[in-house]
């Protein structure tokens, strides 16, 4: 029974006597008792098979396509990855000796399959293994980077330590050299610092336009195919850089804020050395473990080729054992195809009614 069956309240029995090739199918088949409305409350579903037959493939084939379908509509799978069913092609001799109940068959089938994935499984281990080796071979470049940012943090944390500090703001006293004025009015600076931006012609190219507590101070005007805008940078021992905005008073704020939060800064250079080193522990220890599933990939490889080996003997037995055809020579078979030729060729006698009768007073 398929779609659109519309005998949902009488059913008590389905009797599936052929397999579909589509999980949907068998479901269908089952929706149509298994329903609300239906005035049974207990039904039956019987699905035949019959042993030595194709069955039991086509039943395998079903169970693949459904775990494929499950995988993908809820996760109740480890796996990360999961993959389309591959049509196997089977050979007339494979088929045979399904039908004929040969268990062979179907441990070659499963043993073709479980290779195939652990193959699959083996090379992703080994493209695992190459990105870890190539992850080690980086770190120390890395590490040093990180250090070496670490410690120019720390140097300019404390030289921003030793400046005077405004006990309303908290902040260190403010004070800005835009060319060589120096401004501690925060209006004059935004009007003498948007003057310093705007003049600045070329493009990518940073340009020093005076200090700010000590540390050097330069504006980039970016190219549209840098981005665009205007940014500014603090260059002490490391480097501090925020994006301009149109309004210059508030840019103060952000140059400040870009040399301020050298805490925070700090805080996640650390996080980024401490994750680094612990990738690089870990990615020794991929790199060092075999592919966990190695000995079972052998295993089922060594099993594979003596099964398919006696498969292939059992094909040979088989043909020596079969009864041999009756073989006529050329010469035969020429001057046999020679009579159904003339014989093809002559006329056909087309006898009539009364033809062989001599008409009455003729002679």
């Amino acid at each position: 029974m398929g779609t659109g069956t519309n005998v949902q309240k009488k059913l008590i029995a389905v009797h599936d006597l052929d397999i579909p090739w589509r999980p949907a199918d068998l479901e269908q088949r089952a929706g149509r008792i298994i329903r609300q409305g239906n005035e049974n409350k207990n039904v039956q579903i019987f699905r035949y098979v019959t042993k030595g037959t194709f069955d039991a493939y086509s039943y395998q084939t079903l169970e693949n396509k459904q775990r494929f379908i499950s995988q993908i509509m809820t996760s109740k799978t480890p796996a990360r990855k999961c993959q389309d069913v591959d049509q196997q092609a089977l050979t007339y001799s494979e088929i045979k000796a399904l039908c004929t109940g040969d268990e062979r068959i179907k441990e070659k089938l499963m043993l073709e399959n479980d290779v195939k994935e652990l193959r699959v499984l083996a090379a992703e281990h080994k493209n695992t293994v190459y990105e870890m080796e190539d992850r080690i071979s980086r770190f120390p470049e890395q590490e040093k980077r990180l250090v070496s940012i670490l410690d120019a943090l720390h140097t300019d944390r404390e030289a921003l330590r030793k400046l005077p500090i405004d006990p309303e703001r908290k902040l260190p006293v403010f004070k800005i050299t835009i060319g060589d004025v120096e401004y501690t009015d925060r209006k004059e600076a935004a009007k003498a610092l948007e003057a310093a931006a705007l003049a600045v012609k070329f493009a990518d190219t940073p340009v020093k336009i005076g200090s700010f507590q000590g540390f050097d101070l330069s504006v980039t005007m970016h190219s549209n195919l840098m981005g665009g805008g205007m940014s500014a940078t603090l260059h002490g021992a490391a480097v501090h850089s925020t994006k301009l905005i149109e309004s210059f008073a508030h840019n103060l704020n952000r140059i400040e804020a870009a040399l301020y939060n050298i805490d925070s800064r700090i805080e996640r250079t650390q996080g980024d050395l401490a994750k680094l080193r612990v990738d690089h522990a870990e990615a020794q220890k991929i790199v060092a473990e075999p592919f966990p599933q190695q000995v079972e990939l052998e295993a089922k490889e060594d099993r594979l080729k003596t099964v398919t080996d006696e498969l292939n003997q059992a094909a040979i037995e088989a043909k020596k054992n079969a009864p041999k055809r009756e073989k006529t020579c050329y010469f035969e078979r020429a001057k046999m195809k020679r009579d159904a030729m003339r014989i093809a060729k002559q006329p056909k006698k087309s006898k009539t009614k009364g033809q062989d009768k001599k008409k009455p007073g003729l002679e």
